[in-house]
């Protein structure tokens, strides 16, 4: 390729740099937003690792017990019987006078050397202090950064147990610059002694678990050693279930991030293919002084070479910066459902950025291709006309549609056999939105058409819709971006509006109390702070309640791994409120078999995620060692993605129930009772107690969960508009092209007497027409997604069921929307034709 062909091609650059400005920054926007949410999700995925591995540590398993923990007097015993290889674990969280929830890891830093780098190195000045200085804590060390604070400052911590004043430490402050790995970027835990730990947490003379690290040969011995209570978990199966809930989490925000990309290679296709031909004069000059096809060919993909280079290293750089955005986003999403994560910075991966560079590349070179085909098949100056391409664009109709129907037929085979998980959910998803996007070209053309027909009366519309129709090849592109786009955010509204709508459903009837006494703590990881059990004959009396229910969380070992377990004490008639999908006989019969029988109820995410049905069985360690348990029904729940196995008090406790105390407390009133006094009386009770507790209402939790649920989709309702602006982007440069490429036809209409007022309305016509098509082919594409979203998508990644609601106010505003930005984008193409120059337009080769 000759360095004069490159000159006269790209000689364009200067000539109009509008164009090729409007296809790099759709290019930059999609690669930064695809970068964008694989660095968050990246370092957010590091930080959850991070922080789980921290409180696992290089443990291979964990000795267990019940949920308040168990005495420390069995790691002695262990330690005595020759077990080296253990150190004792308190944990739990507190929270900040921020608000903020931290995770406090109570340590021995003289058995921690074989764990972890957390407090293990007893020379160091700050571990000394830990072990000598009762009320001292080591936070992570980017804290101190975040926080503004001095070294050696004083902090009010909020635990299961109270309030307590303690002292922060800091390695740095000590002039020990080798910090170990739980101080560096993205940790979370807040190291402190064993005893500090236990004072805080309110475990004293107790453990939570023991950390061992075991070969194989010695596991079945020590599990023998262990006494009744104790049980030897693997470290893996805690943290497991968290972790491909994250994962699920990544994959739904990386899918819909590609729809930007997908987005840009419309803009991208519609740019090239109008650089063709607004050339063609050159090209027919080329080929006459002797370039050859492959020439030509290599000339157009060269330049799709340098608007993918360029405008991949731009959005590197934008989509570094919004990666510290989106970050924060994606790490309080998993703070809220599965751990807490905390993330300072981001740190681009060499990897990550070659394979999005890699990406943004490939998609400027595929797009390119059909428009660098046809520069390279052209003959002679006589075939590169404009009417012959779109008569082959038209001819193409039929080829395009019988691809669109394999493609859909193909998703619907994929979705249907349900096979390969997620990926392959999604993989069926992009399927049927490429085989619809593929049928568009066609249904515009029939609807141009019979547009055309309906205005015959209307002289300029009909000439405007007849324009469409003839450039067919430049309206089709644009109009299945902003299509597409719609879509998107039709399928969002519709997913996150079905799932609010019953998620707030679902709260209305689990919150069946009209008054809640809850620990002040947050919730712990393994258990939930407790309250003392006695105190629910006293809340009655106090408020007149009818009557009290109890409930407590806790993780428990099962034959399916480490699972949530909830123990409730219910009102009468609870199976009335609770929203059961599946289960045997009438609602007293499956009460009174609870009761009386070893049968538990599973939620609706367990039971996706642990392929349990009712009838099932599964092993449970509950107070008095392991039983089975039968299925005996499923019900709705959107407190937990990993699920929730409920049991009643009486099954779990081998003696008294609720001898460790209870997580809460649920006082139903009597009809027409004065809420409001029975919390003033609550509250001045609960002020004389030891035991640190609160009051809250229904609507208060509701609006908590909500706030959290709101949170989560945050970031989905930020993606939705950058992929609407792509959109708005491809539609702007599909006018710019197509009245360029029309500028002899106005420029006769303007000869023939048309006002500069009525070009400018006609061009802005055309862009109602356009925005009005992809509007309403939108609604349908839109509601499927939606439907797929939330019946296969949502069901694989999370195993939630919900109902589907049709948000037809957002729906209206969506189409409202795309046909805004259709009328906003053609709003400077109107201008620049009304303003053109009409001898130099006339004098133009049709």
């Amino acid at each position: 390729m000759s360095r004069s062909l490159v000159h006269a091609w790209l000689r364009d650059w200067r000539r109009r740099p509008l164009q090729r400005l409007l296809t790099l920054v759709a290019v930059v926007i999609a690669v930064a937003v695809v970068l964008a949410v694989d660095l968050a999700n990246q370092s957010a995925q590091q930080a959850f690792d991070r922080s789980m591995d921290e409180v696992a540590g290089t443990a291979t398993h964990q000795i267990l017990g019940p949920a308040g923990g168990f005495a420390e007097t069995h790691y002695r015993d262990l330690r005595l019987a020759g077990w080296r290889a253990t150190a004792p674990i308190v944990e739990g969280p507190a929270r900040l006078p921020d608000g903020r929830t931290i995770y406090v890891l109570g340590v021995d830093p003289l058995a921690e050397g074989a764990f972890r780098g957390v407090a293990s190195d007893i020379g160091d000045a700050p571990v000394q202090r830990l072990v000598t200085e009762p009320g001292t804590i080591l936070p992570p060390r980017g804290w101190w950064a975040d926080a503004g604070r001095e070294h050696e400052d004083r902090l009010i911590l909020e635990s299961a147990a109270g309030r307590f004043a303690v002292t922060l430490l800091d390695r740095a402050a000590e002039g020990d610059e080798a910090a170990t790995d739980v101080d560096g970027e993205g940790a979370s835990l807040w190291v402190t002694d064993i005893a500090t730990a236990q004072t805080l947490l309110g475990r004293q003379g107790r453990l939570d678990r023991i950390d061992v690290s075991l070969d194989d040969a010695a596991l079945e011995t020590l599990a023998e050693q262990l006494p009744d209570g104790l049980e030897l978990v693997p470290v893996a199966a805690r943290d497991q279930a968290s972790r491909e809930l994250a994962q699920a989490f990544r994959i739904n925000l990386t899918a819909m991030s590609l729809l930007a990309l997908l987005i840009a290679a419309f803009l991208i296709y519609n740019t090239q293919t109008f650089a063709v031909l607004r050339r063609r004069e050159v090209l027919a000059s080329l080929r006459l002084v002797g370039a050859g096809r492959r020439a030509l060919f290599g000339v157009v993909m060269l330049e799709a070479l340098l608007v993918g280079v360029i405008g991949t290293l731009l959005g590197v750089l934008l989509g570094i910066g919004l990666a510290q955005v989106l970050v924060g986003q994606v790490a309080q999403t998993m703070t809220d459902h599965f751990f807490v994560v905390a993330v300072t910075e981001v740190a681009p991966r060499p990897l990550a950025l070659l394979a999005v560079i890699a990406l943004g590349v490939g998609l400027s070179l595929l797009a390119a291709l059909a428009p660098a085909w046809e520069a390279a098949r052209v003959a002679s100056p006589g075939r590169l006309g404009r009417g012959r391409l779109e008569r082959r664009a038209r001819r193409g109709l039929l080829g395009l549609a019988v691809a669109a129907l394999v493609l859909l037929a193909a998703g619907g085979v994929v979705l249907r056999l349900g096979a390969g998980g997620l990926v392959a959910s999604f993989v069926g998803l992009f399927l049927l939105i490429t085989g619809f996007v593929l049928l568009l070209p066609l249904v515009l053309a029939a609807a141009l058409r019979g547009l055309a027909r309906l205005g015959r009366g209307q002289t300029l519309p009909r000439i405007g819709v007849r324009s469409l129709e003839r450039s067919l090849s430049r309206s089709a592109p644009a109009t299945s971006a902003l299509t597409l786009a719609l879509a998107a955010a039709i399928s969002v509204s519709v997913m996150v509006g079905s799932f609010r709508d019953s998620v707030e459903q679902w709260l209305g009837q689990a919150l069946t109390s009209d008054v809640y006494v809850v620990p002040v703590a947050p919730a712990a990881a393994r258990s939930g702070a407790r309250l003392p059990a006695e105190w629910g004959q006293a809340l009655a009396r106090i408020a007149a309640a009818e009557s009290v229910s109890t409930g407590s969380s806790q993780d428990t070992p099962s034959d399916v791994g480490m699972i949530e377990l909830y123990v409730v004490a219910p009102h009468p008639a609870w199976l009335d409120d609770l929203p059961l999908l599946r289960a045997e006989g009438p609602t007293e019969a499956l009460d009174r078999r609870l009761r009386e029988r070893d049968a538990v109820l599973v939620t609706e995410p367990f039971a996706a995620h642990h392929d349990v049905a009712v009838g099932d069985r599964l092993e449970i360690r509950v107070e008095d060692g392991r039983r089975v348990f039968e299925v005996a029904g499923v019900y709705r729940d959107y407190g937990s993605p990993q699920g929730t196995v409920l049991m009643l008090t009486q099954r779990f406790y081998a003696g008294t129930p609720g001898a460790e105390g209870v997580g809460s407390f649920g006082l139903r009133l009597p009809e027409g009772a004065d809420a409001d006094v029975a919390i003033e009386r609550l509250e001045a009770w609960l002020a004389e107690r030891e035991t640190a507790a609160m009051v809250t209402r229904p609507g208060d939790i509701e609006q908590e969960s909500m706030a959290i649920f709101d949170r989560t989709f945050a970031i989905t309702h930020l993606l939705r508009v950058i992929t609407l602006l792509v959109a708005f982007i491809a539609i702007f440069g599909a006018l710019m092209a197509l009245q360029m490429e029309r500028a002899r036809e106005f420029a006769t209409l303007r000869s023939l007497g048309l006002l500069p007022g009525g070009v400018r309305g006609l061009v802005v016509f055309q862009g109602a027409v356009l925005g009005g098509f992809a509007a309403l082919a939108a609604i349908p594409l839109g509601l499927g997604m939606g439907w797929i979203l939330i019946e296969v998508i949502n069901r694989e990644a999370f195993g939630w069921g919900m109902d589907l609601r049709l948000p037809w106010g957002e729906v209206g505003e969506t189409v409202l929307l795309g046909i805004g930005a259709a009328l906003l984008a053609s709003a400077i193409p109107a201008w620049r034709m009304a303003r053109m120059r009409l001898v130099p337009a006339l004098r133009e080769q049709p």
